[in-house]
């Protein structure tokens, strides 16, 4: 059984199946009624191929623990969780109304009030999250859901979906991850409850001005734009209070220290400046115990980290003790200058490994640069454990002959082999999230083209924990004109076995 399948009426796991909500490469979320008490749930159901994974099965039996102990009003509430037929599943209260991707899409930015209302309820429930040591890692208005005027905090990294992850514009800009990723995250370094904090930060400002803080016209300028240009001032949009500049701005800082130390800090600031009145002294960090559970799939950059032997790191939300900690949040600052100011070092516990950290992150530069209209292609997503070994560049080159072999002969079955479970497609406008959106994509191309040959030349390949091949290819079709570009795969080993994990297009013009 696929967990597409399920048909409405069909039971599953005590419920019974009302309609799809959505889908990604991870599974998909079911509207559905628990039928012994006759409640609306939402059920989530994750693919066989990740149910079969020991390691996944565990850190989805620990994240659901976790996140079922957070009793929290502003969090979705797990009601169950287990396997059946092979899938795993979480039960959890389904919330009606829309999610604040979709408000601000329809209305437009937020009154200040209420946007300062909705961000505050969201650092309530981060404050709870941290709390249960557990970092969010994808706060963005699609994960914010919105009842009336109560708000929840969804998607605590158990599953990925593709209508949240990977929306593209009508200009063609990206509304994913990206724009809400703190810079330790794009810089694959550990990351704790500030980073959370961070992407708050952008969402409070998305909601007051209708667009994120650092949107670029690709990914790569949006990312390095994180990286090193000073926060933006939401007053410049007309209506917003010159004082939520500061908030935005301290949020927003580069180095996590400068940031508010706790979520719940920046949701009371932005209260009291949208309601005119002085911001309280913090109270501090609330994150405490493993700040960084290893379960939530990890974005594409902190995969290069941990490939390059970054080990799991957790430090505390203040790292030192002479800072907030001991003297208490300072009140908001003016937003961070530029980079190229001093800053202060961070502390030794996230230095680890950090040359061979520094070499992916260049290797990740050189290939966004070669392709800025893809932006996210070399960001290469996580592989399983590697007990083989890195690749061989004989592996990756390997790999990348039987892609070209298996799209010659439109052969699905052969595709899929090659794919982990993970696996992204990126073109020029548009994304497929996970092995089975991938395929369904060459299903469409094979259907719409008789394939004579899909040939591949000038490749560059590189060995490594995280192998790649680049080059050029060349579609040729039956009595169509041929189609080339440039293509990226991204590899890794899975289950010891080297598999394509990314692959990202652009056509020649």
């Amino acid at each position: 059984m696929d967990v597409t399948d399920l048909a409405p009426g069909i039971e599953f796991a005590g419920c019974r199946v009302e309609e799809i909500l959505g889908t990604g490469g991870m599974g998909v979320i079911y509207r559905a009624t628990e039928i012994s008490l006759g409640r609306p749930v939402a059920l989530k159901l994750i693919a066989a191929d990740g149910a079969s994974d020991p390691a996944l099965r565990e850190r989805f039996e620990r994240e659901a623990r976790i996140t079922a102990s957070i009793d929290h009003p502003n969090v979705i509430p797990v009601y169950a969780a287990g396997e059946e037929n092979g899938h795993l599943y979480l039960v959890m209260r389904y919330v009606p109304g829309t999610d604040l991707h979709a408000l601000l899409r329809r209305e437009g930015a937020l009154d200040p009030v209420r946007a300062a209302r909705v961000v505050a309820q969201v650092a309530d429930a981060l404050d709870a999250a941290h709390a249960a040591g557990l970092v969010h890692r994808d706060v963005k208005p699609a994960n914010v859901l919105i009842a009336g005027e109560h708000v929840y905090l969804s998607d605590f990294g158990i599953t990925r979906f593709q209508e949240a992850d990977t929306q593209i514009t009508d200009s063609g800009g990206w509304v994913g991850t990206v724009d809400f990723m703190s810079p330790e995250h794009l810089q694959g370094e550990p990351t704790d409850a500030r980073s959370d904090v961070y992407a708050l930060g952008c969402v409070l400002y998305t909601a007051l001005t209708g667009s994120p803080p650092y949107r670029r016209p690709t990914v790569p300028q949006t990312i390095t734009a994180h990286l090193h240009d000073p926060p933006p001032r939401p007053s410049d949009t007309p209506g917003v209070p010159l004082a939520f500049d500061g908030v935005v701005g301290r949020a927003l800082a580069k180095d996590p220290r400068d940031r508010y130390a706790s979520a719940g800090d920046l949701g009371r600031a932005a209260m009291a400046v949208a309601q005119g009145e002085p911001v309280a002294t913090g109270r501090g960090s609330v994150a405490v115990g493993e700040a960084t559970p290893e379960f939530a799939t990890p974005t594409m950059v902190t995969s290069l980290a941990e490939e390059a032997g970054v080990t799991s790191v957790a430090p505390t939300a203040v790292a030192e003790p002479e800072t907030e900690a001991a003297h208490g949040a300072p009140p908001p600052a003016p937003p961070p200058p530029a980079s190229g100011a001093t800053r202060r070092r961070r502390p030794p516990t996230i230095r680890v490994q950090r040359g061979r950290r520094r070499r992916f992150v260049r290797l990740l530069t050189v290939v966004v640069l070669l392709l800025p209209a893809i932006g996210v292609i070399a960001l290469v997503q996580r592989s399983g454990t590697s007990p083989n070994g890195p690749l061989t560049r004989t592996e990756v080159n390997d790999l990348a002959q039987s892609f070209a072999s298996a799209y010659t002969h439109e052969d699905e079955r052969s595709l899929r082999r090659l794919l982990t479970p993970q696996a992204r497609r990126v073109g020029t406008g548009d994304v497929q999230n996970g092995r089975v959106a991938v395929v369904g994509e060459y299903h469409r191309q094979f259907a719409a083209d008789d394939i004579v040959s899909y040939d591949l030349s000038d490749l560059a390949i590189a060995g490594g924990r995280a192998g790649r091949a680049e080059g050029h290819y060349t579609v040729v079709r039956r009595g169509r004109a041929p189609l080339a570009g440039r293509l990226v795969l991204g590899a890794v080993r899975w289950r010891g076995e080297p598999r394509i994990d990314l692959i990202a297009t652009e056509p020649r013009g």
